[in-house]
């Protein structure tokens, strides 16, 4: 990972943006697996219209979960009727012939009552879906039928698990925890919502991440910009299916507290939103366009609005037409038997659209100059406009968003739809102690204030109460880094007391935001217990009461603690010289921050300091001219006082005001464990079928060869074809509503039946194989008994029983091949056999595990000294006759001359050859010794 250089991380910077494969290669070099880990990471971008799933595991790049379709992204919809129960693409498939049973566009939904707004403005345009308060909450919830009902987080809840499961699959191993993506205007109440969503879906949520902050993040990663101290300034644009939100952010090199390093930081400076403008207004307004073009040309039908149907295929044909018009000028509708068996055909043009979102577009201004003007910059700062949600494909609107930013062009460096999952997953691993990152620090901003209001104790001269004024202040302000925790101090109160959180100044909202903002105020904090706690403390002077109230990173607030803070002096001591040190060090000075057992400690320290000076006193001699304690009186030091904080943590109780959090979630877990269960069993009940429906087909086909037929009586095929050609019946006639139970019953039955004749072919075609196999390890025996029967008894530590042992073994296993085998000759091939494949297996394992204990035998110790020994014999006995061959003398010449002169007798003309008459050169000995080192291993091995 050392190599992995930030350098090679360049993305093209044509407009057209960075391609997956690209994407992929640079996340390649900014994520790296550190610690193992066998677990999953997960980011679910949970949108209006469609959910993507960013994955992160060791060893892996980032990349995005693959649904049950292969696609990228899934829709966000569940399909619910009776037994059944579908999501995703099968979901909106079903759903457009059932379009009361299919729930969509959810997200909405979440954290709102009834009588909000945007509920209201759902019901309008969903009339099929009967929508009722919660008894309880006054929250969302669907009557699905005259007995059941589903909350908005349970519906929530079922894809959330749907798209855990497809991470685990994909990826091949559990999912320890998710990240999930919510839009940034998510309010406490939202927020809360989606964290019971998660809870109810049975997942452990690391954070919520606004979608905004992961795709600066995931342009940081990708894009992989060039960062310096001087902040580059980025908008975001996204134009998602139910909103529109503008983001700036910037791009520098920050310090970083801890390390003192600089960091490349990505900050959120601002952000704007509009949460009713997106492509699905645009897409209804279309639909409505193209039924009231049906009632022109078909006026004498019945109102096809009044027809669900029919205007779903509508609504999906819009979507069409809206995609093809963002690249061409006109194309054409059309719809097959779309009501009351007549087909629709027109001519859309984009100025048709134009035309139908024309009070639309100059809406799309708003977001962006709220996100400018609260960042606190001016347009001409901005060095890039970064494109991302589907919206942001339409022609005008990339018009619209370059007059209101005042730019040449846009830019697409990030995917539009994947850009959030891929950002929200390298978070996820950033976050995580499994995996190490490229050093990237994200700081998010909050997106409303929150304030805190108490009423102040005004005192008078004797110290009493005077009067109580209302105080009313912003703890956090808007875009507060998140996440960050602060302290509230109040001085005046020794009583019980309350204060109120709530939102701040929200006037850069417009009406109609907030309208669908819902309850400003959140809670009411009552602190309880302070009077008894300044009593217990009263000899202390009290530092007030502090409350700590933090926003975590998923933007949610919570009132951490609330602590009383007093603070004392120790009384004053003396330090005594080196006998005081002595004692400190075995014991002395532990002192409690608190200022409790400390004290006692201290002082008993000190007192054991002074009996070991005396006892010290008492051992000297009379020649010491000074007393031990005269010389500690003499350095005696007084030291001040030292002061000492003592924290008493109070008890709260808070009043949620609006939605509370769900503290009891076990309901919805139950309705989802119910629902899982069933389809796991109507998944059981599909896989038996398909098993017993294959296993019928296939034995018909098989038991037509003439291998079967000639296996079997014709009795036995008789009742075989018939319990198949039963079953068959049974499966076309009778089967549906049946239990998987019942069909893995029935596939065991029917394969007994057909076992019989299957085995005997199964032993006929492997019978030969195995019969080769055993005979291979006689074989192999047999060579090993030859060698041993070579090898001398002083070179063998094998025993003769070990050996003997063998050879009876494979004596007594050829015996029995030979008489089975020749009793299997006798019978017919519709018989049940004699020499099976099961007895030759064992016969052949019994052999070759008797075989290879003795060749793996360890070598005793004794027989690797004795063949040690004989080396060294071999090797002392080639050296004598070496030397003897090197070694020439004078009286060697003189002979073989001797002997030259009686050859010349017998005219036989032979001469000394050179090389015996001259003694050998170093490199001619050289090549000997090679020799012979060659010669010794070639012994060992033959040993």
């Amino acid at each position: 990972d050392e190599g992995c250089q930030q350098d090679k991380a360049v993305v093209s910077t044509q407009s057209t943006g960075a391609t997956l494969d690209n994407m992929l290669s640079l996340l390649c070099l900014a994520l790296v697996a550190g610690t193992a880990t066998a677990n999953s990471l997960v980011a679910i971008d949970v949108g209006s219209e469609f959910m993507k799933i960013g994955i992160v595991k060791p060893g892996v790049p980032i990349d995005i979960v693959l649904n049950t379709e292969t696609k990228r992204k899934t829709p966000m919809v569940v399909y619910i009727k009776g037994d059944e129960r579908l999501f995703g693409d099968s979901a909106l498939t079903r759903g457009m012939k059932s379009p009361k049973n299919a729930y969509a566009y959810l997200l909405d939904l979440v954290g709102k009552t009834v009588d909000n707004p945007v509920v209201l403005q759902y019901k309008e345009r969903f009339p099929y879906h009967t929508i009722e308060a919660d008894p309880v909450h006054g929250t969302v919830v669907f009557r699905h039928d005259e007995n059941t009902f589903f909350s908005v987080e349970e519906l929530l809840a079922m894809q959330l698990e749907n798209a855990v499961a497809m991470a685990t699959a994909h990826g091949e191993s559990p999912v320890s925890k998710i990240i999930l993506g919510v839009p940034l205007f998510f309010n406490q109440r939202e927020r809360e919502a989606m964290l019971n969503v998660a809870e109810i879906a049975g997942v452990q949520v690391m954070q919520l991440m606004n979608t905004n902050a992961a795709v600066a993040l995931q342009y940081a990663v990708f894009r992989n910009p060039t960062m310096t101290e001087k902040p580059m300034i980025v908008l975001f644009a996204n134009v998602g299916s139910q909103f529109t939100t503008a983001t700036v952010v910037s791009y520098s090199l920050q310090k970083d507290k801890n390390s003192g390093d600089k960091v490349p930081t990505v900050q959120v400076m601002g952000a704007g939103y509009d949460r009713t403008l997106g492509g699905m207004e645009m897409d209804l307004r279309l639909r409505d366009h193209l039924a009231k073009q049906f009632k022109e040309k078909y006026p004498k039908l019945s109102d096809i609005t009044k027809n669900q149907r029919a205007m779903q295929k509508l609504l999906k044909e819009a979507k069409k037409v809206k995609t093809v018009l963002s690249a061409n000028s006109e194309t054409r509708a059309q719809v097959e038997t779309l009501h009351e068996d007549k087909d629709f055909r027109t001519a859309v043009t984009r100025q048709d659209l134009m035309t139908l979102f024309e009070d639309l577009y100059p809406r799309f201004a708003v977001p962006f100059e709220t996100a400018i003007n609260t960042a606190g910059i001016s347009k001409m700062e901005i060095e890039q406009v970064v494109l991302f949600g589907g919206g942001t494909r339409v022609p005008k609107i990339q018009e619209e968003i370059l007059k209101v930013t005042e730019q040449k062009e846009l830019h697409k460096y990030v995917n539009t739809d994947e850009a959030a999952a891929l950002g929200a997953a390298f978070m996820a691993a950033s976050t995580s102690s499994g995996f190490r990152t490229k050093d990237i620090k994200l700081k998010d901003a909050n997106t409303f204030p929150f304030n805190v209001a108490f009423n102040k104790l005004v005192l008078n001269d004797e110290g009493e109460v005077a009067e109580s004024k209302r105080i009313d202040k912003e703890l956090y302000y808007r875009n507060n880094a998140l996440p960050q925790k602060k302290a509230m101090t109040y001085t005046k109160f020794t009583d019980n007391f309350h204060f109120n959180v709530s939102y701040g100044d929200l006037s850069f909202l417009s009406t109609e935001q907030l309208s669908e903002f819902g309850v400003l105020p959140l809670m009411t904090v009552n602190v309880k217990g302070v009077q008894d706690v300044f009593n217990a403390h009263h000899d202390k002077t009290s530092k007030g009461i502090k409350a700590h109230i933090m926003v975590d990173e998923s933007g949610v607030l919570s009132v951490d603690s609330v602590e009383a803070i007093f603070e004392t002096k120790v009384a004053n001591k003396t330090e005594s010289g080196i006998w005081d040190s002595v004692s400190n060090f075995f014991g002395g000075n532990n002192e409690d921050v608190d200022g409790k057992p400390g004290e006692e400690k201290k002082e008993g320290a000190v007192k054991e300091g002074e009996k070991t000076a005396n006892k010290t006193e008492e051992k000297t001699t009379d020649n010491t001219t000074k007393p031990l304690n005269e010389t500690k009186e003499a350095k005696k030091e007084v030291i001040p006082d030292k002061p000492v904080i003592v924290k008493e943590i109070l008890k709260i109780e808070s009043t949620v005001f609006g939605i509370p959090r769900l503290l009891d979630t076990s309901k919805g877990k139950e309705k989802l464990a119910a629902l899982k269960k069933i389809d796991d069993d109507k998944r059981a009940t599909e896989e038996a079928r398909n098993k017993l429906e294959s296993f019928v087909i296939s034995m018909k086909d098989v038991m037509q060869q003439d291998v079967y037929k000639s296996a079997s009586t014709p009795e036995e095929m008789e009742k075989i074809m018939k319990a198949l050609h039963d079953e068959t019946e049974w499966m076309e006639e009778e089967s549906w509503g049946e239990t998987y139970v019942v069909f893995n019953a029935r596939l065991a039955a029917v394969e007994d039946q057909c076992e019989t004749v299957r085995s005997r072919v199964k032993e006929m075609e492997g019978r030969s194989g195995s019969v080769a196999d055993l005979k291979q390890a006689f074989n192999l025996t047999r060579q090993f008994l030859a060698k041993m029967a070579n090898t001398s008894e002083e070179l063998r530590y094998h025993t003769i029983v070990e050996i003997d042992n063998l050879e009876n073994l494979m004596n007594t296993t050829q015996d029995w091949l030979e008489k089975t085998s020749d009793a299997q000759s006798k019978l017919a091939i519709s018989e049940d056999p004699v020499l099976k494949l099961a007895d030759l297996k064992t016969k052949r394992q019994s052999l070759e595990r008797e075989l290879y204990y003795l060749i793996r035998k360890p070598i005793p110790q004794w027989y690797k000294d004795k063949l040690a020994d004989m080396m060294k014999k071999v090797k002392e006995g080639e050296k004598k006759e070496g030397e003897k061959k090197d070694t020439v003398t004078d009286d060697d010449l003189e002979v073989k001359e001797e002997d030259g002169k009686k050859k010349d007798d017998t005219s036989v003309k032979d001469e000394i050859p050179v090389e015996e008459a001259v003694p050998k050169t170093e490199e001619k000995k050289e090549e000997e010794k090679k020799e012979e080192a060659k010669k010794d291993e070639e012994k060992k091995e033959e040993l």
